[in-house]
């Protein structure tokens, strides 16, 4: 008998319990040992679920479903309900997928090939035979390897670092990484990422765009920091003698980023001659580039990614007409945290986890209405800094007898800091008309939210639609005040 473990599966409406039962009966003729079911049932419906079936303790999970064959619905919830209560799983996981309808089915199928479920979790398909009268349970194979099974992989190997979740709710991040996932995975073309400062461009190259590429390696490079002198050979390296203080040859950050990724980050910052240079090298598709003081081209295997906070007009202003050309074929912008409200929530639970350190804080980041409303009305200036500076303040102000108290001090010096440290310009948004009235319309649905109580009563004073509203706040997908 392997070691015990837990079985996950949906409550079978029409055969009830007798499902379960046979479940974990053949799943222990098969030698697999069930100590603990975790039961989904439809909410809505009155059932009596005994608190053991087969000497396994029943845990309920109540999911708010209205139709049962909707695979979008069943998805978004499994997400929101189920996932999160897996994370922690002691032991091994099976589940059995033939309960429930065939959406239900299907979601689980998804869920195991974008590698959503717990590593190892192992899916089961029972049948019950009217001949027999006995239920039969087979392993199911969908060994299917996807692009999000690799990045959950990553997040899976490395917990405490905060990774952006691919799945994203928000509308503007899903796209930016729709278009993320198709352009990272074109081999030798360079990528361009912008973004806000904070929005987390370093973090998101290093974790979804080396996984979607297949290149580990990712070499960084803070072109801001780069001396004008010295940006050639510090990037193409250089040869002994070439120059007072070469005191011996140098390969160079492009010869140490070869198999792997370049990665410059402000791109815009580096001096207009290395500009010049990299046209050469990345025009050419065995990029072949000169160290300083050499006499002979050395070629090297390197996917080039770019990031830089200007929007595509500034910098091509800022960059040399040819490399800018270069640069921006396949270009994705990281949305500002204010355009992402809907992941708010999940954004604050990883740098959360990312940064806590004393045993005595809470495993998991706290919430509550304070914290809630600071990011739904909270402009954000600094993206994703502004969630660490508050996960800092609320550790710093931590009182364990009363959490609540903690939280709201922290949450009044985050006003504080991020209310002093707001720019004139923040008073009209920032970026292009577009996104300065996309800005303005958002900030408006929120005030009017806040003055009269629910949205209902913020669309009739406004005089306008509720979801309308609803979608200029960035809520599109809410369904409650």
């Amino acid at each position: 008998m392997s070691r015990a473990g837990t079985l996950l599966c949906w409550h079978a409406e029409r055969a009830g319990l007798e499902v379960l039962e046979h479940a974990i009966r053949a799943l222990r003729n098969r030698r697999v040992g069930i100590e603990r079911v975790l039961y989904i049932v439809q909410g809505g419906r009155e059932r009596a679920v005994p608190p053991k079936v087969e000497r396994a303790a029943v845990e309920v999970i109540e999911v708010p479903l209205e139709d049962p064959t909707q695979h979008t619905a069943i998805y978004e919830q499994m997400r929101a309900l189920v996932l999160p209560r897996l994370r922690n799983l002691e032991g091994e996981l099976h589940i059995n997928v033939s309960p429930g309808t065939p959406a239900m089915h299907s979601v689980w199928l998804i869920l195991h090939a974008g590698g959503a479920l717990p590593e190892g979790a192992q899916l089961w398909s029972s049948q019950f035979s009217r001949e027999t009268r006995r239920t039969r349970i087979d392993p199911v194979d969908f060994s299917i390897t996807t692009y999000l099974a690799e990045i959950h992989r990553f997040a899976r190997i490395e917990p405490s670092l905060a990774v952006y979740e691919p799945q994203a709710r928000s509308p503007a991040r899903r796209l930016a990484f729709e278009h993320l996932a198709r352009y990272a995975r074109v081999v030798g073309a360079p990528l361009l990422i912008l973004g806000e400062r904070g929005t987390g461009k370093t973090r998101l190259v290093e974790t979804i765009v080396a996984t979607l590429k297949g290149r580990k390696k990712v070499v960084s490079v803070p072109c801001g920091g780069l001396d004008s002198e010295l940006a050639e050979s510090l990037l193409f390296g250089h040869r002994k003698g070439a120059f007072t203080g070469a005191a011996a040859d140098r390969p160079g950050l492009l010869a140490e980023a070869g198999g792997g990724i370049l990665f410059l980050d402000e791109v815009q910052d580096l001096p207009k001659p290395t500009q010049r240079k990299l046209v050469r090298v990345f025009q050419d598709r065995r990029r072949r580039y000169r160290p300083v003081g050499s006499d002979r081209e050395e070629s090297v295997d390197v996917e080039l990614v770019c990031a830089s906070n200007l929007r595509v007009a500034d910098l091509r202003e800022r960059l040399d007409a040819d490399l800018f050309d270069r640069l921006s074929h396949l270009s994705v912008t990281v949305p500002p945290l204010r355009e992402c409200r809907q992941d708010i929530q999940e954004d604050w639970g990883r740098v959360w986890n990312e940064l806590r350190q004393r045993e005595d804080l809470p495993p998991s980041a706290p919430w509550s209405r304070e914290l809630e409303v600071a990011f739904q009305s909270g402009e954000l200036p600094g993206n994703l800094r502004d969630l660490q500076r508050l996960a800092l303040l609320c550790m710093a102000w931590w009182s364990p007898s009363d959490p609540g108290v903690g939280i709201r001090g922290a949450v009044e010096e985050w006003h504080r800091f991020t209310s002093s440290s707001a720019t004139k310009n923040d008073d009209h948004g920032t970026g292009s008309r577009v996104e300065r009235v996309r800005w303005f319309r958002s900030r408006l649905a929120r005030w009017a939210k806040a003055q009269h109580g629910t949205w209902a009563a913020a669309a009739e004073a406004l005089e306008c639609d509720e979801k309308t509203l609803r979608q200029d706040a960035g809520h599109a997908d809410a369904t409650g005040d």
